[in-house]
């Protein structure tokens, strides 16, 4: 999905919309449309107001209602959910020191509202649907499916139909709302062709 799809309508005609990342909406909401059902994230993408400070990005999105699910994808994600619910700042030696993980919630966060994905799960959905040859590596540990990905497969497992917009494309189409020709960095931790592959295959399913 490009800048000027026109597609917003259409997203938000949708039972459910589920977000991730730095799910920028503001100046884009012909494209994009402007609801949030389900915001999947880790606490660095928490962080994406920092990222995306020049697009007017300010907090995760804050429906009345949304439902906040969590990426448990390392120890700093448990010190940042401990802060969390305890409401209190990250006192442990990690990135998100002295951070108020409350506040990154755009005001409405609720923890009747607040899941956490099983490892368990995150573990199936990395080994058996997102499997990538990159666990033969020597850095395995750290390989993983996106964000997006591990949204798309939760899903799978609850939703009856699933539609998704703004993932990568043939020509390596990155974030909608940059302009212009960007740079596309491939990190060694995520497949982004093994993930871009088993789009089509589920689109052609």
């Amino acid at each position: 999905m490009r800048d000027g799809s026109k597609t917003g309508k259409e997203i938000d005609d949708h039972d459910y919309v589920i977000r991730m990342n730095g799910a920028l909406i503001k100046g884009h909401e012909e494209d994009v449309r402007n609801r949030t059902s389900v915001y999947v994230h880790t606490a660095h993408s928490t962080t994406s107001r920092y990222f995306f400070k020049k697009y007017e990005y300010t907090s995760a999105p804050a429906d009345e209602g949304i439902k906040y699910v969590m990426i448990p994808e390392t120890m700093r994600d448990y010190q940042w959910l401990t802060g969390l619910l305890r409401r209190r700042r990250v006192n442990r030696q990690c990135p998100f020191r002295n951070s108020r993980p409350w506040t990154y919630y755009g005001g409405q966060f609720d923890e009747r509202h607040f899941y956490v994905l099983h490892p368990d799960f995150l573990r199936y959905a990395r080994n058996r649907f997102w499997k990538s040859c990159n666990l033969n590596a020597n850095y395995w540990a750290t390989v993983r499916p996106t964000n997006g990905a591990f949204a798309i497969f939760t899903a799978l497992y609850t939703c009856d139909i699933v539609s998704a917009y703004g993932f990568i494309t043939e020509d390596y189409n990155n974030y909608f709302f940059e302009t212009g020709k960007t740079q596309v960095v491939f990190y060694v931790n995520h497949d982004y062709n093994l993930q871009k592959d088993t789009c089509k295959k589920l689109l052609n399913y």
